[in-house]
């Protein structure tokens, strides 16, 4: 009952009102029946009778579900002085929507990728097993008859799958594409636990090496290729005849829309037939999945494999001696090292947050300041101090929660336009997953309820009945403990605004350092076609895939644009690149397990003259290696350290794991180049001809006379000349792979740089309200010293020192803060220390600057004060 009495409070309002006027009028009556006059009779009976608003919120409290009715009456109260000080509002909205926006958009990129499980079935139960090389490097890739050993020895999973990436040609409607697929064994789907939207999934007989070729749909290709007919289950789809499938397969089964295997995109899923007699000859291509039984540890799981690492290493010395394995969770993988910097950047949010609270606290110290008078008469009047704080407090919650429902739609907003404007291959995982949902929603409604009570409990507690007599008596002028908060927070700020400005200047300096690095070869001009080729899979395999890339280089290269044309397996800066092991063939055999060699890459002739790649010495390919032709190999300037050190390695020969050529001569070495990335050191590299050791996997490179998106056409029409059933996996000039490679760098820099600009603008911004609102509140002190005589400059220089003492505490506390904090950016840094010298100078000479300008208004205007009219005033 207790709420439709809360409903009805109206008419008791009514009610009580009534009846304390009833009680008014009766006494006044009493006393002018005895001969009182009717004005002082009223006068008098009001002054026995006491104070009535104190005497109405009392009864009230008496009624009960009286807090609801309080929050309506601070809330209206709230919303009217809010709009009455439309520039204080509009500062502090500003600010809380800046610092809850950014903090809430981070936050769910953060939730998305860091504290939201994975999308399979009991994710924390799904491993990722790797090789571990003679010197503690967990390998890339697997080799396949390990693959096998631990799949058939283990004790410690339910199941494990290999996967290997692979572009699939396609054939549709007379027309080759190249969808990115993943070969898979037979339990890969069964350890996610995902069923296919229609039909079923890969089985293991479906892996059984000369079984039939069979696929599984990704929900986009099935979508974008087959116009979602269901149709498709059990028709063929043509795949070319390709050299890595047969030349059709049967569509089984159409994944859901969404499924993907974390930081492996693909179209078509495709079962990984291996063949057990090559098995223990074969490279390592493959990575593995498993799942965990049920009650198992992870540290049972890892000794486990490194057990049967052991048994496998006694077993092929050749092939694993002194390798071992290991073993991690899926979502680690997943995530990589981008918790690092996602948590740096979520970290620079709460401080543009901090900021902005730590300025709205002292605009609310200051308007607490301004209306102390106001608050005085109130406690002087009754008010109890809980009820001025139960008031202050809900025009801060109030406040917050506006600024936190701006942030909000800040973030909604502005999450999806940046992930709009990234490339889909940008290098975030879980890219897709990232959205503003509920538990955002959630985190930014008790974000501003905190920031609320935050920047609110400074003003309510400044509301204090042992001050009232000081409060009547100052009327405009401040309290020192005021004053002290004041300065406190904006030195807090200050300090905060070093600590963020100091990382995002550490964070551009390593930027522009890395943007400075010369890649080794030259990217303008230069275009590129990647692709798997498309050849019969027969006897002649090596010869078809050699006719083929030189028939498709011909034709580009009589194109009148084209400069030169050549090809590599793998291209720098693609995210990729092979290795193997070679030696010197005039030295004896290193042991196994010394692991000697480096990168691979197979190139065609004129590869170093179409990239603009350097000769150290001797010559690069030319059309005469070919096969039949003595085997010929190229180093880069690394492989020549560490293998010909002090030595020209012109003329000698390499023992090289890579078949069909284990014996090649080295004819030249060619400049270094950055295939890995920008920020990593050139490894040892060895170059083999494609005419000699053919490679499925090509990517031609043209450089090309002008414009190279102008000859695109030309040159996809001279390889379909030269292949009509050869699809394109991809197209891009080598200016969009090296920008590429430095699209995540630069976009966390980006947003460094706007916190850090963000919260020196708000310190900034500080510093000059708090100096403003201090010149104000000492108008009188400044006009006496005028009229005593004082100069203005020295008016100019107390306000001065005064504000820039107050920035100088704040840069030193950031300063210390810095170097406390910044270490953990080391991770992200490209040669640049933690603790680099010129940034922390270029820092501090920026905020000293800033800080100045931010006093220097204030300060003039302090000279400006006319003494006369202050005294007349007084």
């Amino acid at each position: 009952m207790g709420i439709f009495r809360w409903l009805s409070r109206s008419r008791e309002n009514d009610e009580l009102d009534e009846e304390l006027r009833f009680h008014l009028r009766t006494e006044a009556q009493l006393r002018i029946d005895r001969g009182e006059q009717p004005d002082a009779a009223r006068r008098s009976a009001c002054r026995d009778f006491g104070n009535l608003t104190l005497t109405q919120e009392v009864t009230r409290e008496m009624w009960g579900w009286t807090a609801i009715t309080r929050i309506a009456q601070d809330v209206r109260f709230a919303v009217r002085m809010l709009r009455k000080s439309p520039a204080f509002t509009a500062l502090a909205l500003g600010a809380l929507a800046l610092g809850i926006g950014a903090t809430t958009a981070i936050f769910s990129v953060v939730d998305s990728i860091l504290l939201k499980p994975l999308p399979f079935a009991d994710p924390a139960r799904l491993l990722m097993v790797w090789e571990v090389t003679p010197s503690g490097q967990r390998n890339a890739s697997v080799q396949t008859q390990n693959f096998l050993d631990w799949r058939q020895r283990n004790r410690s999973f339910e199941a494990i799958a290999a996967m290997m990436t692979i572009p699939a040609n396609l054939v549709a409607d007379g027309e080759a594409v190249q969808v990115p697929s993943l070969r898979v064994s037979g339990d890969f789907f069964r350890i996610l636990g995902v069923a296919p939207l229609l039909g079923r999934d890969i089985e293991p007989e479906d892996e059984r090496f000369g079984a039939d070729c069979v696929a599984v749909l990704g929900h986009g290709l099935w979508q974008r290729q087959f116009g979602s007919r269901p149709a498709i289950l059990g028709q063929s789809i043509n795949l070319g005849g390709g050299s890595l499938a047969g030349s059709s397969c049967r569509v089984i089964g159409i994944m859901p829309p969404g499924f993907e295997f974390p930081n492996q995109h693909a179209d078509l899923y495709m079962p990984l037939q291996i063949d057990p007699a090559a098995a223990p000859r074969d490279g390592r291509n493959f990575q593995v999945v498993a799942r965990l039984r049920p009650n198992t540890p992870l540290g049972a799981a890892l000794a486990d494999m490194r057990s049967i690492a052991a048994q496998t290493a006694r077993e092929r010395p050749s092939m694993n001696a002194e390798w071992s394995a290991t073993v991690d969770s899926l979502f680690e993988e997943t995530v990589g090292d981008s918790r690092t910097i996602l948590l740096v950047l979520l970290g620079a949010a709460g401080f543009v947050l901090l900021i902005a609270c730590a300025n709205v606290a002292n605009l609310l110290l200051m308007r607490a300041s301004a209306r102390s008078r106001e608050m005085s008469v109130r406690i002087a009047l009754g008010a109890r101090r809980w009820r001025l704080l139960h008031q202050l407090t809900v025009e801060s919650l109030l406040l917050a929660v506006a600024g936190g429902t701006l942030g909000f739609l800040m973030a909604w907003w502005g999450v999806p336009a940046i992930l709009h404007v990234l490339p889909e291959d940008f290098p975030l995982p879980r890219l897709q997953e990232i959205a503003v949902n509920r538990v955002v929603l959630g985190f930014a409604l008790a974000i501003s309820l905190v920031c609320g009570l935050f920047f609110g409990i400074f003003p309510a507690l400044a509301a204090d009945r042992a001050r009232v007599a000081e409060g009547l008596q100052q009327g405009r002028h401040g309290s020192l403990s005021r004053r002290t908060w004041r300065n406190l927070l904006v030195a807090v700020e200050l300090a905060v605004a070093v600590l963020l400005v100091i990382g995002a200047g550490l964070m551009l300096r390593s930027f522009i350092l890395l943007n400075q690095v010369d890649p080794g070869f030259r990217a303008e001009r230069l275009i590129t076609f990647r692709m798997l080729l498309s050849t019969p899979l027969d006897q002649h395999w090596q010869e078809h895939r050699a006719a083929r890339v030189e028939q498709m280089l011909e034709g580009i290269r009589s194109l009148p644009m084209v400069s030169s044309a050549s090809s590599i397996h793998l291209l720098p800066l693609s995210g990729s690149q092979s290795g193997s092991s070679y030696y010197r063939a005039d030295r004896p055999a290193p042991s196994a397990s010394a692991n000697t060699g480096g990168d691979v890459s197979v190139i065609s002739d004129g590869y170093f003259h179409t990239m603009g790649i350097a000769m150290i010495a001797g010559r690069e390919f030319e059309p005469r290696d070919r096969r039949g032709s003595p085997p010929v190999a190229v180093l880069n300037q690394a492989a020549a350290r560490v293998l010909f050190p002090g030595e020209n390695p012109i003329g000698h020969r390499l023992q090289a794991d890579w078949y069909p050529n284990p014996l090649v001569e080295i004819v030249g070495v060619a400049a270094d180049v950055h295939h890995h990335g920008l920020e990593l050191t050139p490894k040892p590299c060895l170059f083999l001809a494609q005419a000699q050791a053919p490679s499925a996997r090509v990517s031609i490179v043209v450089r090309t006379s002008s414009d190279p998106a102008a000859a695109i056409a030309a040159i996809r029409e001279q390889i379909h000349r030269a292949a009509p059933d050869q699809g394109i996996q991809d197209i891009a000039t080598m200016e969009q792979l090296v920008s590429s490679s430095l699209a995540r760098p630069k976009l966390q820099v980006t947003l460094m740089t706007i916190f850090g600009a963000v919260a020196l603008a708000l310190a900034c911004l500080g510093v000059f309200a708090v100096l403003s609102y201090s010149i104000e509140q000492r108008t009188r002190e400044i006009g006496i010293r005028l009229a005593l005589g004082a100069a203005p400059v020295s008016i100019l220089r107390l306000v001065l020192r005064e504000g820039l003492s107050l920035a100088a505490a704040g840069i030193v506390a950031g300063l210390l803060a810095a170097l406390l904090l910044t270490r953990y950016l080391s991770s992200l840094l490209y040669t640049v220390r933690p603790a680099d010298p010129l940034v922390y100078a270029g820092v501090v000479l920026l905020l000293g600057l800033s800080a100045a300008a931010g006093c220097y208004v204030p300060a003039r205007r302090a000279t400006r004060v006319d003494p006369t009219v202050v005294l007349r005033d007084e």
